[in-house]
């Protein structure tokens, strides 16, 4: 072992610093966490040890559980149509020319994913205002009567992050995807037009199970980042809303930042992180590729 390490020091040397950054902003921060959860704790610091105390008044708060819910509709929706919907824009780049309309259209789906979460809710929030694109659209071809305000309508809530969240990221997504698509052998799909296979054959029988590795990859890495919604539920966060929207990791910002209960939040933050590592387990068993007898 030290002759390894002696051969090979400088590889050793260069995992220094990635080991630091976890320790400092993920591991330090984690056990803190767990630490002040069995603590009274306020904006001073812990006070003194109540054991599980606030994890009794955690799960015997009604909000904490009508948060987990939340967490979970949510979580669901992103997951479900955020692996989803990506595959389409994906096959139309592997079948988009010329090369400027590709490169155009790939462009214009990613530009999203490089937007702040504050501009990509204000675009949202003028488009589907009362007075905005999408009313408007809908007055003048007598789809609605009266103007609908999405984001201040309790039953539209929850689409409008979910629909929020799968916008942004759907270029993304989109280009894993495409890489994917782009590794398989253009002699496949030339085969295939030969043999007289239409375009929704090719797509049934080639680009989709080609595809399913990553569908796999990306289904779990959309799972774990829902899981923790707080931005786009945060920023549309109103009093006639609250209730659908409001995530655990909203409301472990609320008693922790606004209600100065860090004893509270970090239990609220350990419950989240309990259910994250559980869903995804499952999500992994079931989701793992099985060897072929």
């Amino acid at each position: 072992m030290l002759d390894r390490v002696r051969r090979h020091w400088v590889l050793y040397l260069l995992i220094v610093p990635v080991l630091a950054y976890f320790f400092a902003f993920l591991f330090y921060p984690m056990g803190q966490g767990i630490y002040l959860s069995f603590q009274k704790a306020g904006l001073l610091g812990p006070v003194g040890f109540i054991g599980f105390d606030n994890y009794a008044k955690v799960f015997s708060t009604p909000a904490v559980w009508q948060a987990i819910w939340n967490t979970l509709i949510i979580a669901a929706g992103i997951t479900i149509v955020g692996t989803l919907v990506p595959i389409l824009p994906a096959i139309a780049l592997l079948q988009i020319s010329p090369d400027w309309l590709k490169r155009g259209f790939q462009t214009a789906i990613y530009t999203p994913y490089l937007l702040s979460w504050v501009i990509i809710v204000g675009i949202w929030l003028n488009t589907l205002s009362p007075l905005g694109l999408v009313n408007t659209l809908l007055l003048a071809f007598g789809v609605i009567d009266q103007p609908i305000n999405f984001f201040a309508d309790p039953a539209w809530a929850r689409p409008m992050v979910i629909g929020l969240t799968v916008w942004k990221d759907v270029g993304f997504h989109a280009l894993i995807y495409l890489a994917a698509l782009l590794s398989l052998s253009p002699d496949i799909l030339e085969a295939a037009d030969i043999d007289g296979a239409n375009d929704f054959k090719k797509i049934r029988d080639i680009l989709l199970p080609h595809l399913m590795p990553m569908i796999r990859v990306v289904f779990l890495i959309t799972l774990l980042g829902s899981l923790r919604t707080f931005d786009s539920a945060f920023l549309m966060l109103n009093g006639r809303t609250a209730d659908q929207i409001r995530t655990l990791a909203i409301f472990t910002y609320e008693r922790g930042i606004l209600n100065f209960d860090l004893g509270l939040a970090s239990a609220a933050g350990v419950v989240l992180l309990i259910v994250s590592l559980l869903i995804s387990g499952v999500a992994q068993i079931f989701t793992r590729t099985r060897p072929e007898t």
